[in-house]
């Protein structure tokens, strides 16, 4: 058991901020430093890995714990739950919780689609939590989904549709689109061909294509699991977003990897991504994911000319940097700007900086937040002022936690003016540990 071993010997993932909260709180009138915008009504949810027990093997394998902070009229309130599926029934013991084809640890995003709350991991299906981040249930969609799905599904704000996909490192199909209508239907169930089966953590789409990554880390079974083999080569596969497997396109790449992209959108001829690029990961397996100096993540472009058949590879910025997010009303479409999360480089262990970075796509710009000193921040997430606000006419939201007095904050910052001190700081009643994604979900 971890009380018998020192804190100095935990792994990375099980120590100081990184380390699991066992309570489950409900706050209400939270401190708050400044003032909240009186446009801010919703509730910013934001999910992690948080392991029951106190214990796990691997960072990605902790329980979901979602934490919600709940904004109303210039007062804030708090409360965190598990995700209660069978991996929190079983404390995460894998095969006892297999024994449920349903299970998941739901431990990486969540999303509001159609009316419900989804709470995501890229190795099972979705479930649903409820405004009080009450556990509802699996989300199979009629009985139509028996597979992985996606942690970063997209949500079309044309259309209203939530495009995804599943990848299965064991047996075939290794890949398989969704496409699920605003009423939250699933409407399109297509395998899509690739000769191995890869770690496909995320995606692009635009506003008529999706666009696979198709990145050289092979699931292995005779290597332990998940491991970088840069001689598999890589490539990206473009298919009309209602298109089937005989439609897709394959553009090949200097072999790299991607976790999270920034956004894309078409031009012309051209699709236009923005991704956080990182020459190699997982080179040593699946425990080797430290954020090493050659490793680091920083803003690259690549656009696809789909009539020549090549593709254009740009690094924008040598600022190491994760986590990025554009105005979700932008998704799939041209977005001038875009957000990033600070990482800090030559480190055994991924840590979060104190620097939020705003991006001027059109420019070429960067302007910098410092969230100061000690503090390690989290994914900067844009809320709108308003529904038909201009694309940075709004907050930028995320959990920082200040390491020297041990105390977690939702800061909102102004958008328009990224490096100005924050609007407000609210004050958390316990600590949240550094986590994955999250989203605002306006009222």
């Amino acid at each position: 058991m971890t009380t018998a071993i020192k804190q100095e010997e935990l792994p990375w993932h099980l120590q100081g901020n990184w380390a699991p909260v066992q309570d489950e709180v409900t706050t209400t009138d939270l401190a708050v430093e400044g003032e909240i915008p009186r446009d801010l009504n919703g509730i910013y949810i934001r999910n992690g890995m948080n392991p029951r027990s106190g214990w796990s093997d691997h960072w990605f394998f902790g329980n979901g714990m979602v934490h919600g902070v709940e904004l109303a009229d210039g007062k804030a309130s708090y409360r965190n739950r598990y995700v209660k599926t069978p991996y929190y029934e079983h404390d995460m013991n894998v095969l006892s919780a297999m024994a449920d084809s349903k299970a998941s640890p739901a431990n990486t995003h969540v999303f509001r689609h159609a009316g419900r709350i989804l709470t995501l991991e890229e190795a099972h299906v979705p479930w649903e939590i409820d405004r009080k981040l009450e556990t509802v249930g699996p989300v199979d969609f009629g009985g139509k989904l028996d597979r992985a799905f996606t942690a970063h599904p997209r949500i079309c704000p044309e259309t209203g549709e939530m495009l995804a996909f599943g990848y299965s490192p064991m047996l075939p199909p290794h890949l398989v689109y969704y496409r699920i209508d605003p009423q939250g239907n699933l409407v399109q169930f297509e395998p899509i061909e690739i000769p191995r089966p890869v770690m496909m953590h995320d995606w692009n789409v635009t506003r008529n294509h999706v666009v696979f990554m198709d990145l050289p880390i092979i699931f292995a079974l005779e290597e332990g699991g998940f491991v970088f083999k840069e001689e598999c080569g890589a490539r990206l596969g473009v298919m009309p977003r209602n298109g089937t497997n005989a439609d897709v396109r394959w553009f090949e790449i200097n072999p790299c990897y991607v976790f999270h992209p920034l956004n894309s959108y078409e031009d012309g001829n051209t699709i236009v991504l923005h991704v956080c690029r990182q020459p190699h990961s997982m080179k040593g397996g699946m425990q080797d994911v430290g954020n090493k100096e050659d490793t680091s993540a920083r803003l690259w472009r690549w656009t696809i000319d789909l009539v020549s058949g090549r593709v254009k590879e740009e690094q924008i910025d040598d600022a190491p940097g994760d986590f990025p997010r554009v105005d979700d009303r932008r998704v799939g479409l041209k977005a001038r700007y875009g957000y990033t999360l600070g990482m800090v480089p030559m480190t055994g262990s991924p840590r979060y900086d104190r620097w939020v970075y705003k991006y001027d796509l059109e420019t070429g710009t960067r302007r910098v937040h410092d969230l100061g000193k000690n503090v390690g921040g989290g994914e900067p997430v844009f809320a709108p002022r308003s529904p038909d606000a201009g694309e940075d006419d709004g907050f930028v939201l995320l959990i920082a936690h200040d390491e020297r007095q041990n105390q977690s904050s939702l800061v909102v910052l102004d958008a328009q003016n990224i490096e100005a001190a924050p609007i407000a700081i609210v004050k958390l009643p316990q600590r949240v540990p550094y986590g994955a994604h999250g989203n605002w979900l306006a009222d």
